[in-house]
């Protein structure tokens, strides 16, 4: 399967240069550990591309759960039932292959100890396999001559947001490290601008109520509205939503299993004409 999953995307995802500025990328939603299916759903996406196109980048919104072995299955937060270990290792093997380099954030269901020990491209770590990189806690790189802004995690849901990142290291509960710190928060606020943000909760914002609430974070809204970039990305919830934020487009992805384009979806970013045009996936 692995091997038929190899040549079958690559050949599907790449092509021929396109115009100078002009990028196709892949937005992912929660993976939650399953990566074949999510190499198998990049392949269907692909299927949409044309004649000389290709896909640049695959950009992931949390919850990549990119856990190895029951090591770091032990530092990823979960309810029972969910807890489980996922397909990565065989990513790390070379048996499931990439269609073109992937960066994810983290959600608040990762192995966040490891993660933090690599530091994410921000901080100079290394890829933790073949065309799988960690953006990291919080910060700005440049992804195929994108800027691409971001920051890990979710609000604290109870209690003041921690200060620090060594505060959050102190803390022993596994759950406390799916939370962002305000420091991090604040490392983007000083930020001018960018072509892209990639948050794993949504701003708020959305309209949208789960169960009895708004969801939404407002310091999400307030880096979005700070750095106005040309389309912002999230998932978490495990819905499709495409809303607008202070004139800004907002795109939410839905999780594994739910397909093309609800959980996988490619856009057309054309820096040039400072606009982000989701496919329409349909043949």
């Amino acid at each position: 399967m692995a091997t038929e999953l190899k040549g079958a995307v690559g050949q599907s995802c790449r092509g021929g240069r396109m115009g100078e500025g002009e990028k196709i990328i892949a937005v992912v939603g929660d993976v939650h550990g399953r990566w074949e299916e999510l190499v198998a759903q990049l392949e269907i996406a692909c299927s949409f591309l044309g004649a000389g196109e290709r896909l640049d980048a695959v950009l992931q919104i949390g919850d990549a759960e990119a856990t190895v072995d029951e090591g770091q299955l032990a530092e990823v937060h979960a309810k029972p039932d969910r807890h489980r270990l996922g397909d990565f290792h065989r990513v790390v093997a070379g048996e499931i292959v990439l269609p073109a380099p992937l960066y994810f954030i983290g959600g608040n269901h990762e192995p966040w100890r490891s993660l933090d020990r690599n530091g994410g491209i921000v901080r100079g770590g290394a890829p933790i396999a073949e065309n799988v990189h960690f953006l990291g806690r919080s910060g700005v790189v440049d992804v195929a001559g994108m800027t691409v802004a971001f920051f890990s995690g979710i609000r604290r849901p109870s209690g003041p947001v921690l200060q620090t990142a060594a505060e959050r290291d102190a803390l022993s509960s596994v759950r406390e490290h799916g939370f962002y710190v305000q420091d991090e928060v604040d490392e983007l606020m000083r930020v001018e601008s960018a072509d892209i943000l990639l948050t794993h909760d949504w701003p708020s914002g959305s309209g949208f109520v789960h169960k009895t609430e708004l969801v939404g974070d407002e310091a999400v809204a307030r880096v979005l509205q700070r750095l106005r970039p040309l389309a912002s990305f999230h998932g978490h919830l495990h819905r499709r939503e495409d809303f607008v934020v202070d004139g800004i487009p907002v795109f939410a992805r839905g999780c594994w299993g739910q397909g093309v384009p609800e959980w996988v979806s490619l856009f057309r970013v054309d820096l040039g004409a400072g606009s982000v045009t989701p496919f329409p996936h349909i043949r």
